[in-house]
């Protein structure tokens, strides 16, 4: 379909971004299930080779709390990048065909079709870091990381686009009332 009130398709850069985040999620999905035991094993014995990074005092009673909540932390992060990952894919289609669509100037949908789709690929990876640095920095640590490395700057840009395509949507419902 074409002509005035067809939906136009995002670049296939943005379209391919968010089909291969979408098949990482899945994968990562199937890895969890296949590797769940092997993953565990690996966090654990990583854990305990860095008893300072984890608060351990040597005295079990104590440390299997700190390892089993470092634990469910790790599988927590490695399930979050799956369902984030699938989600995303699905939100960065939906917004970067939203902007390609009904954003009318070139160099304004161009940044917000880059920002949703940089910004919608980057954040869930912020949940695959946070996990691989649970074993060696501790929850704590590691989440300040993934915060700072991933979690800010690629969710900023994908709620700073997103903002600024609503207001730029509602400018134009505004200007046709």
């Amino acid at each position: 379909m074409t002509g005035p009130g067809a939906w136009r398709l995002p670049p296939v850069a943005s379209l391919l971004a968010a089909v291969l985040l979408i098949a990482g999620a899945e994968v990562g999905g199937a890895s969890l299930v296949k590797f769940r035991i092997e993953l565990s094993r690996w966090a654990r014995g990583t854990i305990l080779a860095r008893p300072a990074a984890h608060g351990l005092v040597g005295v079990r009673d104590v440390d299997e709390r700190v390892i089993d909540e470092a634990l469910v932390k790790f599988d927590a992060g490695l399930r979050l990048f799956h369902l984030h990952a699938e989600g995303m894919g699905l939100v960065i289609i939906a917004t970067t065909m939203t902007a390609a669509t009904l954003v009318r100037s070139d160099p304004v949908r161009r940044i917000l079709i880059a920002l949703l789709t940089v910004g919608g690929v980057g954040y869930p990876v912020g949940y695959l870091l946070w996990s691989g640095l649970i074993p060696y920095h501790g929850v704590e640590s590691a989440r300040a990381m993934a915060e700072w490395l991933i979690w800010i700057p690629f969710g900023g840009a994908s709620i700073v686009a997103a903002w600024w395509l609503v207001a730029l949507l509602g400018m134009r419902l505004i200007r046709r009332a």
